[in-house]
């Protein structure tokens, strides 16, 4: 812009701190309100809750228990009556929903093997309220779907069930088939949209991506996320969960009943950051059992 073209009044794009203090003062006051959870006291003190408008990226190894450590915080959305959203391609709705249920009676009932009708009379007397809830929309999608398609049902979640949570499993169901030289573009692209999208629509976005191939079967920092580092810089909170390391297997955390959640990024509480909370699965329920 020259100087003769100049506009001083043209202040939509910067203004002083002397009236935007006001705003920043605001939110001290009254700061946007966090959903915690009721059996993690560990990672409610660590994260300060799920926050409206922020992404969080989980990452860890196939097979360490994302999609159960994910029905687990589910099941405890629905004990406090908050709707969310769920997309759990790779393993399906009603997987997830099974997912779930197993949290509630601490017994894994995603085996395969066919459960007694009576027990499950006595699963819908026990939690009836919640299985004629609306809390849990679930996606319906088995395959591939775009970015766009995916935001917006998450709008139609929002605005329509209310949903202030949605998580996302995975970020590769949601990319377009590219080229392998294009992969990381487009994944770039799928994340910034998405991160976006959540800053306005007022939900916070839980997205599982995979890490690369990692010696001993740990994703230890978020450098091994697979895809560029945008999407690490522009998350608001990076979170990995892993089995126990070695170490921790000698102080008695063995790798068939822990697993760790490790804190690799937080943007509003970064004394936490590298924090770690160790979870005890008890058949498909993950109790908080330690923080270090």
């Amino acid at each position: 812009m020259t100087q003769e073209n100049f506009d001083p009044s043209n202040r939509h794009t910067m203004q002083p701190i002397s009236e935007l203090w006001p705003d920043a003062s605001a939110e001290l006051l009254y700061p946007f309100p966090s959903i915690c959870l009721p059996d993690w006291p560990h990672f409610n003190e660590v994260t300060g809750g799920l926050r409206p408008n922020e992404f969080t990226i989980l990452c860890g190894p196939t097979g360490c228990g994302k999609t159960t450590f994910l029905a687990n915080l589910s099941m405890q959305l629905l004990l406090k009556t908050v709707p969310h959203f769920v997309a759990s391609v790779e393993t399906g709705h009603t997987d997830f929903i099974k997912r779930v249920m197993s949290a509630f009676r601490r017994e894994d009932w995603n085996t395969g093997e066919s459960i007694s009708a009576d027990l499950l009379k006595d699963f819908f007397r026990s939690y009836e309220n919640i299985l004629k809830s609306n809390d849990l929309i679930l996606s319906l999608y088995e395959d591939r779907f775009s970015v766009e398609t995916l935001m917006n049902d998450l709008e139609t979640a929002r605005t329509k069930h209310g949903c202030k949570i949605a998580m996302i499993d995975n970020l590769n169901f949601i990319l377009d088939v590219t080229t392998a030289n294009q992969q990381i573009v487009e994944m770039d692209r799928v994340v910034h949209s998405l991160i976006m999208f959540c800053k306005k629509i007022g939900m916070h976005i839980i997205m599982v991506m995979h890490p690369k191939k990692t010696d001993g079967g740990r994703v230890e920092s978020e450098f091994d996320i697979k895809g560029s580092s945008t999407a690490v810089q522009e998350a608001h909170n990076v979170l990995l969960f892993n089995r126990p390391t070695t170490a921790d297997e000698q102080r008695g955390y063995d790798r068939d009943t822990f697993r760790e959640l490790k804190i690799a990024k937080l943007r509003r509480r970064g004394k936490y950051v590298f924090k770690r909370i160790m979870f005890r699965n008890m058949n498909s329920y993950y109790a908080e059992d330690s923080l270090l």
